[in-house]
């Protein structure tokens, strides 16, 4: 091989692994982007099988402005989200899929609903709950500090970055609109039946069917296991 030989394959080596490499970060820069930016309209339709447990308790206000504790919820099987009331999507979850849930399950008294607020200031909770039909001893409509409130949403729980959004936005915040079934301390399921809405009545039963069979679940393996 002449050197003029020598020096094209060389050029050619360098210049197909300079490419090999330069996929291989837009390929990992791409897979962070979707694995780390939240997708508002999208979240639900992809959930991880290690939901993971609570470890810390959180003290908030019920509609009924009596102090309560995540803790108290240790023995039951329970549903949370985050909302706000001035959020159409919101409120569908509240008065169609939680409902549902609620007239089902409410007179299993190991069975709770969680509704948390992120507008506190401005939410009237025992309205809203009134509006649901719903007893403070079995669906609970919390606030509490909002700096408080939202990092428990995220970093305890589970919920995507809760985000305030400017003019001209249609919505006044951006959040995970999921629910969480627990049992006890560990979430055993995460569900988006908004999300689910958008992409037909076929899908949003479906979840739904998923949401309601990790309760039944649950709630069996208690009775289970009284005496």
């Amino acid at each position: 091989m002449t050197d003029r030989a020598k020096i094209i394959t060389i050029y050619v080596v360098v210049a197909i692994l300079s490419a090999g490499v330069l996929g291989a970060s837009f390929w990992l820069r791409n897979m962070r982007k979707e694995r780390f930016t939240p997708d508002f309209d999208n979240v639900g339709g992809d959930t991880a099988e290690d939901y993971g447990s609570l470890e810390k308790d959180l003290t908030l206000l019920n509609q009924k402005g009596e102090h309560v504790k995540l803790s108290e919820l240790k023995g039951k099987v329970w549903v949370v989200n985050n909302f706000f009331a001035s959020c159409p999507n919101c409120q569908v979850t509240a008065s169609d899929d939680l409902k549902e849930l609620y007239d089902e399950f409410g007179s299993n008294p190991d069975f709770h609903l969680v509704s948390i607020t992120i507008n506190p200031e401005v939410d009237d909770l025992q309205s809203y709950a009134d509006a649901m039909g719903a007893k403070e001893q079995n669906w609970w409509f919390l606030r509490g500090e909002v700096s408080e409130v939202y990092e428990y949403l995220e970093k305890e729980m589970g919920f995507l970055k809760v985000t305030k959004n400017e003019p001209p936005a249609s919505e006044l915040f951006s959040h995970d609109r999921a629910l969480l079934v627990f049992d006890g301390w560990k979430c055993v399921k995460k569900r988006d039946l908004q999300f689910a809405r958008t992409q037909g009545e076929v899908v949003h039963k479906a979840y739904f069917k998923d949401v309601r069979g990790s309760i039944l679940k649950s709630l069996a393996a208690r009775n289970l296991k009284s005496p």
